[in-house]
This record gives C-alpha cells, sequence and structure tokens, in this order.
C-alpha cells in the first residue's frame, strides 16, 4: 500500500509587483493558514516519510510552517521540476527514482498541478463522491488531499489508481472547528 499526499502552498502575498513570481513569500492568510493543516495531517495521522517540495519560497514557507516538528526519519528534498510542472506527469516520474523506499510521500506543490493530478489519479469509488466533489470545485490555497493505492510500488501508479481518503482546506477546519 502507498499513499500520496497533496498539499498546495499556503496564500501567497502578491504586494509587491516586482517580486519574481519564485520569490513570492506567503501572505499574513498563509502564514495563518499552514499551521491548521499540519495540525490536520498530525490529528489523520497523515505525516509523511518523504516530502518533495518545490524549492520556491511559498512552498518552503508552507513547509516550514505545515510541519514544523518533523521527525528525524522524515526526509525533504527540494526539487525544482514540482515548480514548473505543467500536468504533474513529471511529478510522478519522480515517485520511483526518489520515493521507492517510502510508503507515504507528501508533495507541496503549486496548482494547477495539485488539483489536476488529484484528480487525474483518484477514481470514482462508492463513498468518496463527497470529498471528490470538493476537490473538483477547487483546490485552494493550503488544500490537502491524500490517495492511497493498492500497489507494491510506486512505478505502479496510474491514472484512476487511487482512492482518495481525505480532502481538506484551512477554510473548512475554521468552519468545523
Amino acid at each position: 500500500m502507498k499513499r500520496l499526499t497533496l498539499l498546495r502552498h499556503a496564500k501567497s502575498s502578491w504586494n509587491d509587483g516586482v517580486i519574481r513570481d519564485f520569490e513570492r513569500p506567503l501572505s499574513p492568510r498563509g502564514i495563518k493558514a499552514a499551521p491548521l493543516i499540519g495540525q490536520y495531517l498530525i490529528d489523520q495521522n497523515l505525516v509523511p516519510e518523504l516530502i518533495l517540495c518545490s524549492p520556491a519560497k511559498r512552498t518552503r514557507e508552507t513547509l516550514a510552517r505545515t510541519m514544523p516538528r518533523l521527525s528525524d526519519e522524515t526526509k525533504v528534498l527540494f526539487d525544482p521540476m514540482i515548480y514548473s510542472a505543467g500536468m504533474g506527469g513529471s511529478i510522478l516520474d519522480l515517485l520511483p527514482t526518489v520515493a521507492e523506499a517510502y510508503g507515504h510521500v507528501l508533495i507541496i506543490g503549486h496548482n494547477p498541478t495539485m488539483q489536476e493530478l488529484a484528480l487525474t489519479l483518484t477514481n470514482w469509488q462508492e463513498g468518496t463522491e463527497p470529498l471528490r466533489q470538493k476537490l473538483t470545485r477547487k483546490f485552494s490555497t493550503c488544500a490537502v488531499a491524500s490517495l492511497e493505492f493498492d500497489i507494491p510500488c510506486w512505478n505502479k501508479v496510474k491514472n484512476s489508481g487511487g482512492l482518495i481518503t481525505h480532502f481538506m482546506t484551512p477554510k473548512m477546519l475554521t468552519v468545523t472547528g
């Protein structure tokens, strides 16, 4: 069994019109939202063994605020392919090469890639419709989706092969919490 969790970076700031996209920091709203999702990941036992993160400033800040106290056993890799990915195929290529020894991988990246990847990899199974419908409507900043795959190794991941088990946004947490 393999688990893939996808996290879109928290809300970023657009205050500085001359700063490069790669260097945009989190906004105050993003700074507040990231720890909420981090606590959700902990509460749902979704702390990964490996984190693959875009090297952009807003994703690195999301990682730092979402997972401030990572286990010594959690490995973190920054890969520029996650920043520049169009449709997640290249991101999936990373999994067999760097993640084979890990059962649970978290990818922190950008939209539309995170949403497209989650939708492409999940299938419509009975009982998952509400989660998939929320995912289809909007993969907001700092949203997280977690999928399970009944496969022995990452190179077996295929379209519509995953079961969505979690989908959460900071807004959903503040409404229910």
